[in-house]
């Protein structure tokens, strides 16, 4: 493939069929989180078939699409809801905080532990 975009992402050695599955998977992936949520359990899976990537940047690329996703949802429920941000604001901040944590924790494991750790979560999140 001679393609600018893929170069240093890993997907310069995929297959065509790799690269359509991908496509595909993110279009049903972002249709079942429009409807209902979870998109990413079925992504994330497919992601991680990309050559060369690790699971940190597997897991990275999945968090991406959830957090503009998520974004988009947040800012939907406060113009309609009006929470109250004295109770949001800190919940906010905790989320922050314990996802700054689990991708520092996520980044010191090596591939070999992190890779079942992964298939091990999304099983039982299934």
């Amino acid at each position: 493939m001679d393609a600018w975009f893929l170069e240093g992402s890993g997907l310069e050695s995929a297959t065509p069929s790799l690269l359509l599955l991908l496509v595909l998977t993110g279009l049903a992936a972002g249709f079942i989180d429009a409807v209902v949520g979870g998109g990413g359990l079925l992504q994330l899976p497919v992601a991680l078939m990309i050559p060369g990537i690790t699971p940190v940047q597997a897991l990275a690329t999945n968090k991406m699409g959830s957090i503009f996703g998520t974004a988009t949802s947040a800012v939907t429920y406060y113009r309609r809801v009006r929470p109250d941000l004295r109770t949001a604001l800190p919940m906010a901040l905790v989320a922050l905080a314990a996802s700054g944590g689990g991708a520092a924790v996520a980044s010191l494991l090596p591939s070999e532990v992190f890779r079942p750790i992964i298939v091990a979560a999304l099983i039982g999140v299934l």
